[in-house]
């Protein structure tokens, strides 16, 4: 138990007071008696961590208190009854950190209860760190949706941490208890992942030597996570899509339907409706995951938490690790760090407090020590000259920071547009074709042909051997790459320096698929 923890006890019957003071007080632990809802609400807001209710408190009373901490499920709830629960059912939509505690209870019992509670609560707080209204509603959201056997999809940017919203999902659900088996549709090949989301019988294929359980027969009795869904090719999305309506799977090379009982989540960094709409995901399938939409908002759009994180994060690896040490972020460090745009999310902040941490300064942490490994500039803009506290050569070295910052972050928006590829205009007269040498009238001995757009056709050796067009030399680029990781597409993507998904929109273009 933490230290200085507080309990809220809502109850006027003075027994009561006194057997949960008597059973739950210690040093570490304050009990606050609250008489009625009216300063619960208040009451709440300042780290209370359990909430006791009396259910001989008046109805009315149970209804009003029953809506307010509805606005607070992260916060562990125990309903004190005497042998009927059914004004509290009554009033309440439940979660999973709620337990009603019906008839006579001894000290111990209550004491355990509490503990196991607010232990419970801590994988939330802990998983998703933060205080501001964002990540407050996403962890809301997730006590609500947890205990329902619907499928929910969840949304995000990259390293927003759709897998901790999944495994929280998981925690809280009916069958924590049963397997949580995740896996990257974007990391398995498009021919091995049909076999491992549903297995294979023997001498299904060549390699087949023995009959394997695919993920969700694995699962069954519990959740199967499929991050980056959108990545999933469309033969398996419509296996997916019957599992899913029939909670039936079928083994490659296999004739019968094996019964599952999984709840499936799943995940996408891209807008799905937009891939939809482009014929590369099942419109059916789309609404038949989507029942519930948790999002996850960007860590630039919730700044407050940027603190918060830093010091989780900060605890968490020097707590693991005796070789860590952090003297802490200077003033300067810590703007810098708030107005920096995180394009790769809490990974990426996580990923720099552990660079920190472990090969940062011995003291105190400055925008110098920052700056090489920020991908990017703050949003803060200065144009006029403002009086600060600062002597010249701080400011100076300042101003050469953020310049720094504002060329690297127009480096990678120049290399991001040339990966994306401009190249592949779809418009004919963008198409690259040979410029031939054109000779002066002096020089001309004799009538050369003309093509139809007036362009001389030059000599011979010249026409024989024309410059090959961009997009002849980018096709030959991508056999060559996949030629030499023995078509492997991740491994080529890497080698040619762009991303996954453009090398595969690339092989369609080029009809190398």
């Amino acid at each position: 138990m933490a230290p200085d923890s507080r309990f809220l006890l809502v109850t006027q019957n003075p027994d009561v007071r006194a057997d949960v003071t008597g059973a739950l007080r210690t040093r570490s632990r304050q009990i606050v008696d609250v008489r009625d809802g009216d300063h619960l609400s208040a009451l709440l807001d300042r780290a209370a961590q359990l909430v006791l209710v009396d259910l001989r408190l008046p109805e009315r009373t149970i209804s009003d208190l029953a809506q307010t901490l509805a606005l607070k499920r992260e916060i562990p709830i125990i309903v004190l009854a005497d042998d009927d629960a059914s004004a509290w059912d009554k009033a309440s939509r439940g979660s999973p950190l709620e337990r009603v505690l019906v008839g006579p209870f001894d000290a111990q019992r209550l004491s355990q209860v509490a503990d196991d509670l607010v232990d419970r609560s801590r994988f939330l707080h802990e998983r998703l760190v933060g205080q501001s209204e964002a990540i407050q509603q996403l962890r809301e959201q997730i006590l609500l949706v947890a205990p329902t056997p619907v499928t929910v999809l969840i949304t995000g940017e990259s390293g927003s941490g759709k897998d901790v919203v999944a495994q929280a999902l998981h925690h809280y659900s009916d069958r924590a208890e049963g397997s949580f088996k995740a896996i990257n549709c974007a990391a398995i090949p498009e021919n091995l992942l049909e076999n491992e989301l549903f297995g294979h019988e023997r001498g299904a294929f060549t390699d087949a030597r023995s009959q394997f359980r695919g993920l969700f027969e694995q699962a069954d009795g519990g959740t199967v996570f499929l991050d980056e869904i959108g990545e999933m090719a469309l033969s398996a999305q419509v296996r997916l899509l019957r599992v899913l309506e029939e909670r039936k799977v079928t083994r490659v090379g296999g004739d019968t339907a094996i019964p599952v009982d999984v709840r499936v989540l799943a995940a996408s960094n891209r807008n799905l409706l937009e891939a939809v709409s482009a014929g590369e995901f099942r419109r059916d399938l789309y609404y038949r995951l989507k029942v519930v939409e948790l999002h996850l908002s960007p860590l630039r759009e919730r700044r407050d938490d940027i603190p918060l994180l830093l010091e989780h994060y900060v605890q968490q690896m020097m707590t693991a690790n005796a070789s860590a040490q952090f003297s802490g972020l200077s003033k300067a460090g810590l703007n810098l760090l708030h107005e920096y745009d995180w394009p790769g999310n809490v990974r990426e902040l996580r990923n720099l407090v552990e660079r920190l941490v472990f090969l940062g300064p011995k003291g105190q942490v400055e925008p110098e020590d920052l700056v090489p490994h920020l991908e990017g500039a703050p949003s803060t803009v200065r144009h006029l000259p403002v009086v600060t506290s600062k002597t010249p050569d701080q400011s100076e070295r300042e101003l050469i920071y953020f310049a720094l910052l504002d060329l690297k972050r127009e480096v990678a928006d120049l290399r991001r547009v040339v990966e994306e590829g401009q190249a592949d205009s779809t418009d004919p007269s963008m198409t690259p074709r040979p410029v031939f040498h054109v000779d002066t009238p002096a020089d001309v001995g004799e009538a050369r042909a003309i093509d139809a757009e007036g362009v001389y056709a030059g000599d011979a050796a010249v026409v024989d051997d024309p410059v090959p067009s961009l997009k002849q030399m980018e096709r030959e680029a991508i056999e060559k790459a996949l030629s030499q990781v023995g078509q492997n597409r991740r491994k080529a993507a890497q080698l040619l320096g762009i991303g996954v998904r453009t090398l595969y929109r690339k092989l369609d273009e080029y009809g190398l698929k």
